[in-house]
């Protein structure tokens, strides 16, 4: 019972005090690091390339943050193979869709790829069409090595994605 009087003594709960508080900075600051990282998930829909000239390439994807603090993405690769492709900051026409009545047009919807650079809230997601261009005819890209290569505010990170849904231009 003297022994364990004797190590209670002011010293020694100070250094247990400081020792925890330590410890616990330490974690508090590893948990943040862990939190603050880039963590999206890319879900790839389908794509087309434009039959005038099989240069023009349309992507639909969306962009997942999994983490609660924002991510911006300033700049999207669409990797083929051993070529890299710059998605367009500028928005591009991709479709449009009108409803009409009695032959009149009576609502008309233009839908343009989404322009970068482009923010990700908390747990949010966007979605849409990415566009680039290369500058060679491309034919088959169900059959390359795709992947993405996304540059933002948490880092670099290249996303392996599987182009296997071609759609027609219409």
């Amino acid at each position: 019972m003297n022994t364990i009087c004797s190590l209670l003594t002011r010293e020694n709960i100070s250094l247990v005090i400081a020792v925890i508080g330590f410890i616990l900075s330490v974690y508090n600051f590893v948990h943040e690091k862990m939190q603050n990282r880039m963590k999206i998930n890319i879900t790839y829909k389908n794509h087309f390339i434009a039959e005038h000239d099989h240069k023009s390439i349309t992507i639909s994807l969306a962009f997942e943050n999994l983490v609660k603090n924002p991510i911006s993405i300033s700049r999207i690769y669409l990797c083929v193979d051993d070529e890299k492709y710059d998605f367009y900051w500028i928005p591009q026409f991709v479709l449009r869709a009108t409803r009409q009545t009695n032959g009149e047009v009576t609502d008309e919807i233009n839908v343009h790829s989404i322009p970068l650079p482009f923010t990700i809230e908390g747990y949010g997601v966007v979605g849409g069409f990415f566009f680039t261009k290369a500058p060679q005819s491309v034919y088959d890209l169900e059959n390359a090595n795709t992947s993405l290569l996304v540059y933002s505010n948490k880092g670099i990170k290249t996303y392996p994605i599987l182009m296997n849904n071609t759609s027609r231009e219409g």
